[in-house]
């Protein structure tokens, strides 16, 4: 592995800026899980663990720092490193994951090497399990946690693939030379980051449409596949950026009967105070719908948004819905309340008012 860390150290710096580039406004972090072998092959240790940090002199110190073992048997704690990276690094949960799992030797046991040399045979002496420990990643973190393996030789071949080949889309690495890893984890990061900006556009839509949309309709505006949309909607429930799986594409006003009116707004209001409004939502047909209210404030200061609330109209009802809005403007004097109702991204009532702010 001296090669393979030593091309890393040399290529951290441009990797971190490049992925920094095409990510902005995201918050980076690297951590580092180093894993040797177990007593009596390696004396000085199993693992080590570097926790998330921002700084990328620190973790280029860090990986500076490793060195690689040389004598007793060929496979190493793969599982154990595995196992600490997963229990012992400070994983967030709202945040996109990438494990990154880089060796040049089989984990111990026949399960995993038919080497002659492997002085654990029946696998990890702590009964860690490489694969059981990558899918119990993807059970964590679901598909905020992005999983790739890279072999750096054919001795790892067959049982590193089988490790990443262990979860949906974990993705194998073959990498023959050492000169191959920098361009690789590179690969992975802009894989990532493009997925991540995937997100960012199905998150707009999502609240543009207020999370009612044809899932069919959605993926061929966002030029994504059906699969990619539904994987992306799911990063963002785990994520917390969305409570809810979308509901399907909603009716047109024509087709749901669906009447707006809009009340009335007092001729004086007085600033930061509440007041009243009303508004009349009839739903005759047999199907929910979904409005957005939007109230903004035009005063010789700017426009102030008042309002913007969502509302669910059950079916067949006659609902009057009572909302409380406060003007918060410095300016007194004339002014216009404009109250808008959407349905879907669609205007369907509108009406500007004359009033006075005190």
């Amino acid at each position: 592995m001296k090669d393979d860390i030593q091309a890393v150290k040399n290529s951290l710096f441009e990797i971190v800026d490049h992925i920094s580039r095409r990510t902005e406004s995201l918050e980076i972090r690297f951590g580092v899980v180093s894993y040797r072998d177990h007593p009596p092959q390696d004396r000085s240790y199993v693992t080590r663990v570097f926790d998330f940090t921002e700084n990328i002199k620190r973790v280029h110190k860090l990986i500076s720092s490793l060195k690689p073992s040389e004598g007793g048997d060929t496979p190493e704690a793969v599982a154990d490193g595995l196992f600490d990276a997963r229990t012992k690094l400070s994983w967030e949960r709202d945040s996109y994951k990438v494990l990154l799992l880089v060796g040049d030797a089989p984990p111990h046991g026949t399960k995993y090497n038919s080497i002659g040399d492997d002085y654990f045979p029946d696998g990890c002496p702590k009964g860690y399990d490489p694969i059981d420990e990558v899918q119990q990643f993807r059970k964590d973190y679901g598909s905020t946690m992005f999983i790739f393996i890279c072999g750096c030789n054919p001795l790892v071949e067959e049982s590193f693939r089988n490790i990443a080949s262990s979860v949906e889309d974990g993705k194998y690495y073959s990498l023959l030379e050492a000169h191959e890893l920098p361009e690789a984890i590179m690969q992975i990061l802009e894989g990532v980051s493009d997925l991540i900006e995937a997100d960012r556009r199905v998150l707009s839509y999502y609240e543009a449409n207020d999370g009612v949309f044809d899932m069919g309709e959605a993926a061929s505006k966002l030029s994504l596949e059906l699969r990619e949309l539904k994987t992306s909607l799911s990063r963002l429930l785990e994520l917390g950026r969305i409570t809810r799986w979308p509901k399907g594409k909603p009716l047109s006003t024509s087709q749901t009967d669906l009447f707006v009116e809009l009340g009335e707004v007092p001729n004086n209001i007085i600033a930061g105070k509440a007041f009243n409004f009303h508004i009349q939502v009839k739903n005759p047909s047999a199907t929910v719908g979904g409005i957005r209210v939007i109230a903004s404030l035009v005063s010789s200061d700017g426009v102030s948004e008042v309002i913007n609330e969502y509302h669910e109209i059950s079916p067949r009802s006659d609902r009057k819905l009572e909302l409380s809005l406060i003007p918060m403007t410095d300016t007194k004097g004339k002014a216009n309340l404009r109250v808008e109702v959407f349905y879907g991204s669609r205007s369907i009532a509108t009406k500007i008012y004359n009033t006075r702010v005190y």
